[in-house]
């Protein structure tokens, strides 16, 4: 049976880096037995309670390759990884005797899965199969803020699908990185999304620094997809790797 790979040694990440591995569901497939072996007993009863077969690969998938790059990452066995959570629910690696902090961060849609892992910040990463069948107008207005939204509805039609989901994915990737979950509501703060406009914070509710704080780049993890990963802290730049399945 063939088993997911990774190269042999990982580099930490470095103090002003994160780096962001893409996965794609249709190339790991075959690894599903293999990956679902890695995950915990709680991992797989939530793995079992998807009552579609492509979500219940899905978090197999995603779950098992976190595990075995969290692994290789700390040259633990993926299966012997410990994660605690926070008041919120967010997922965490448990502290390890001298071992370096990692964090990181999960994100899956369709075909695609996403994670991203830095050395001791906070990190949030979001990806999105790109729908032209959505009402993003709709979307905006109760889920983004004013600003966006008025900013949105000056975008010319044609362009608007794709200037939702760079609004979207950098939001979700915010909230995520800022670990409160739902706790922190989407039009508590403004991201920037014009197509000339480089990505990052505008505006949040409850920091006026959070602007200054936080990193936020874009990716395309494959054509009909939009990413973003927002990290604690600058300057920091993302390496995007590729997690393949073994031949």
């Amino acid at each position: 049976m063939p088993n997911a790979r990774i190269p042999d040694r990982i580099r930490v990440p470095g103090d002003d880096e994160a780096h962001v591995w893409t996965a794609r569901l249709s190339q790991v497939s075959a690894t599903l037995p293999a990956l679902e072996r890695l995950l915990s007993l709680d991992e797989k009863q939530t793995a079992g309670r998807f009552l579609r077969p492509s979500d219940r690969s899905r978090y197999i998938a995603a779950h098992g390759i976190l595990r075995q790059l969290l692994g290789q990452y700390q040259s633990v066995a993926p299966a012997g990884l410990a994660f605690e959570k926070n008041a919120f629910g967010k997922p965490e690696l448990a502290p390890r005797a001298a071992q370096p902090p990692l964090t990181f961060n999960l994100a899956h849609s369709d075909d695609v899965i996403v994670c991203v892992v830095a050395l001791g910040r906070r990190v949030g990463v979001d990806v999105e199969a790109i729908r032209d069948d959505l009402d993003v107008m709709d979307m905006a207005a109760s889920q983004f803020s004013p600003a966006e939204a008025e900013a949105l509805r000056a975008v010319p039609p044609s362009a608007r699908i794709a200037a939702f989901f760079r609004c979207w994915t950098r939001k979700e990737a915010y909230v995520k990185a800022r670990g409160e979950g739902l706790g922190f509501p989407l039009s508590h703060f403004t991201v920037s999304f014009d197509a000339d406009e480089p990505p990052g914070l505008q505006w949040v509710l409850d920091d006026p620094s959070a602007p200054a704080q936080w990193s936020v780049f874009d990716f395309t993890p494959t054509p009909g997809y939009a990413g973003a990963v927002v990290v604690e802290g600058r300057p920091v730049r993302p390496l995007y790797r590729p997690f393949l399945p073994s031949r």
